[in-house]
């Protein structure tokens, strides 16, 4: 049982993390990872998550909702954050629904089938285009987006075009819930999942590799959980996420190296709220 002492440390801890947050607001409402750089979308974006996961009211709303407002979306990926935000500002949607079903294929694939190499997945259009069909009430295709889907899940398990990754898997898993198809009865993909998590804690990005990384441990803890599985390693991960918290209050990829940003802090947060530890800091 966790003793009152180790819980006030992580309080502490997460503390931190809002300091780290809140600094990094702009003049103009919005935020940036890197200090003295213009607001960007995701950033804003992760700031307004983790400060809500972290049960913590943003400061100056009003400038974060007009800046909001008056950025100049351009892409599906855009409209995503935007539409994201303003559900956590409680603001009305922007309405995209033809722009996002333009971008739905014969097979129910949203977007390029091809990806570049900064594209963390072929999914990952797939993957914001039905959240933003569940945020908008769009209730149409969704079986032939559940059969591309599992049209890409391979004999270990694991989903993806070119070969399973954790990635792909982890968006795959996403979709499929989404979509209300039920995954709990995976187990060959949970056991694909369980081939990136390390005993020392956290998962890798590829079966068996070290070190562990934050992205593939956010990832893994939430096909896990998806999956209605549990960490086999869960004390070792909670310390492999805390032991990346750097002294700014923010967190980086590695136990070994690395700078802070929004995206690390915002997936370690959500992987201690869902390895048990508690981040409500009110």
């Amino acid at each position: 049982m966790e003793t009152e002492a180790v819980s006030n440390g992580r309080r502490i801890l997460l503390k931190r993390v809002v300091q780290y947050i809140t600094m990094r607001q702009n003049d103009d409402g919005g935020y940036t990872s890197v200090q003295y750089t213009d607001s960007t979308l995701y950033d804003t974006y992760l700031a307004l998550e983790t400060l809500s996961m972290l049960g913590v009211n943003p400061p100056r709303l009003e400038d974060t909702e007009k800046w909001v407002k008056n950025y100049n979306a351009i892409n599906i990926r855009d409209y995503y954050l935007v539409n994201k935000i303003f559900m956590l500002l409680k603001q009305p949607l922007i309405d995209v629904s033809k722009q996002v079903l333009k971008l739905m294929d014969s097979t129910g694939r949203f977007g390029a089938s091809e990806i570049d190499v900064e594209t963390v997945s072929e999914l990952e259009t797939t993957f914001m285009c039905v959240e933003l069909m569940n945020m908008l009430n769009i209730k149409r295709h969704s079986e032939k987006t559940v059969e591309f889907i599992l049209s890409l899940k391979n004999p270990d398990g694991g989903f993806g075009v070119k070969g399973s990754s954790l990635s792909s898997t982890f968006y795959a898993l996403n979709i499929l819930s989404a979509l209300t198809s039920p995954v709990e009865g995976l187990e060959d993909t949970l056991s694909f999942v369980r081939t990136h998590e390390n005993p020392e804690g956290g998962f890798a990005l590829k079966p068996g590799a070290k070190p562990s990384f934050m992205e593939p441990t956010f990832m893994g803890l939430t096909c896990l959980k998806l999956l209605r599985g549990k960490p086999l390693y869960a004390t070792e991960t909670i310390d492999f996420v805390l032991g990346c918290q750097n002294i700014n209050g923010g967190f980086r990829r590695s136990l070994e190296h690395g700078i802070s940003s929004f995206e690390y802090t915002f997936q370690a947060v959500y992987s201690l709220d869902m390895l048990g530890i508690g981040v409500k800091l009110v």
